[in-house]
């Protein structure tokens, strides 16, 4: 599929025998998800690649929101929830870091037209699906149109204001991390406090006992409050 950006293309599966997730993960991709990869331009440079990331989590909570589906909300960095309960995941990976021949691939995973009863036990707590949310199966079609379409909404919005402030602030709107307590763990250390802000740059602080850290990567886990 080609976008309307010339310099954008969509490659979609029904399923996927290896699904890579973040941190190395295995995302689990049965037939009845909705799988595609996006392959674009980093807008305004290499160096704002991660970005894209909210600006993709924000076009797929717009086409949740399409299909009638109430209470979606984003996960920092780049998970989508409904409620509570993880319904799709984006993994960004910049293929070059070359400022003139850079590209980036851009893996969206959403649970679709299946239940979370076909899902592992260990990840069937945590999950959910449009199918069981809505009780009924709906059009891939039509939710790959929808994203895809707002994906270059998004981006003529960026190549125009050449700034992706107005993405950020739409992300913050629907952001589920921001003023609660959370967990994160980068690998090296786990921090646990209160998802404060999103930078500019994307990077979460978080307000701990003992003051500010600043998070560029790494996995959250929301807490309930004390």
């Amino acid at each position: 599929i080609i976008c309307n950006n010339i310099e954008t293309m969509a490659i979609v599966s029904s399923h996927q025998t290896a699904g890579k997730g973040r941190l190395s993960r295995t995302w689990f991709s049965p037939e009845g998800g909705l799988y595609f990869s996006l392959v674009l331009r980093p807008r305004l440079g290499p160096q704002f690649a991660p970005l894209a990331s909210f600006l993709c989590g924000c076009a797929v909570a717009k086409g949740l929101q399409s299909l009638g589906i109430d209470g979606v909300q984003l996960k920092w960095p780049n998970d989508v929830l409904v409620v509570e309960d993880k319904i799709a995941g984006i993994l960004n990976e910049l293929v070059s870091t070359d400022s003139i021949d850079s590209w980036m691939i851009l893996g969206i995973g959403i649970n679709q037209n299946l239940t979370t009863n076909d899902f592992p036990a260990e990840i069937a707590s945590t999950s959910t699906s449009v199918q069981d949310i809505l009780g009924e199966k709906t059009s891939q079609e039509s939710l790959l149109c929808a994203i895809i379409n707002e994906i270059d909404r998004l981006l003529e919005i960026v190549e125009s204001e050449k700034s992706y402030a107005t993405i950020l602030k739409l992300w913050r709107s629907i952001s589920g991390s921001l003023g609660r307590k959370v967990r994160v763990d980068d690998g090296t250390q786990v921090i646990t406090g209160y998802a404060e802000e999103i930078l500019d740059d994307g990077s979460l602080v978080i307000t701990t006992d003992k003051g500010q850290e600043l998070v560029t990567m790494g996995d959250v886990t929301h807490l309930r409050s004390d």
